[in-house]
């Protein structure tokens, strides 16, 4: 070590000081997500405290950290971040400040249930939707997005002016008249707006 514990020299203080300043390390305790009544759960992660449980049994051997090591996350918290983040549809930093968690490990988390979801259902397809507004024309277009496990986009609608329910656009498009017709075998995971429907 270079420097005596007691130096007298002011300059050697001041970079003894700045070299051994080490980051507080801030340890949260993880909530247990389960804990908490089922419209809670329902509106931050759009499921009920049995479905979370259900989707986790499924998923667990695919999202587990193999360690504990620097309080590593549970599967079933990995889940929850993930859930949290496809209910709202925001930034990962979003999602990472209502957690108390960094955008790094939110990111790892929804790649994790992306990926742990792909394995299971190879024909699983995610719908993101949004209302894109030009202020300056007072209008807006209605969006939708569908990439398949792979996440590669494989259907864009975007011919709706105005304000336009998810489940309109969705239904108004050439995939799900395609996905009628039987031409693809498959699910469509989407938010609250699209209703529940085979077809």
């Amino acid at each position: 070590r270079p420097f005596i514990n007691d130096p007298v020299d002011e300059g050697a203080e001041l970079l003894h000081r700045e070299l051994n300043i080490r980051r507080e390390i801030v340890i949260r305790l993880r909530i247990d997500v389960l804990a908490f009544p089922d419209s809670y759960l329902f509106e931050r992660y759009r499921f009920t405290s049995q479905s979370i449980t259900y989707i986790h049994n499924l998923l667990r051997p695919y999202i587990y950290n193999i360690t504990n090591h620097s309080h590593a996350l549970t599967s079933q918290q990995i889940l929850c971040v993930a859930l949290r983040f496809f209910a709202n549809g925001s930034f990962l930093y979003n999602v990472g400040d209502a957690e108390h968690l960094s955008k790094t490990t939110v990111c790892r988390a929804v790649r994790k249930v992306c990926l742990a979801l792909k394995r299971l259902l190879p024909s699983l397809w995610f719908s993101l939707d949004m209302n894109l507004s030009e202020p300056s024309r007072r209008s807006s277009t209605g969006l939708q997005i569908i990439c398949d496990a792979a996440y590669i986009i494989s259907n864009v609608e975007a011919k709706w002016s105005g304000s336009v329910h998810d489940w309109r656009i969705y239904h108004e498009s050439n995939l799900s008249n395609r996905l009628q017709r039987g031409e693809f075998d498959g699910l469509l995971l989407g938010d609250r707006g699209y209703h529940a429907n085979p077809g």
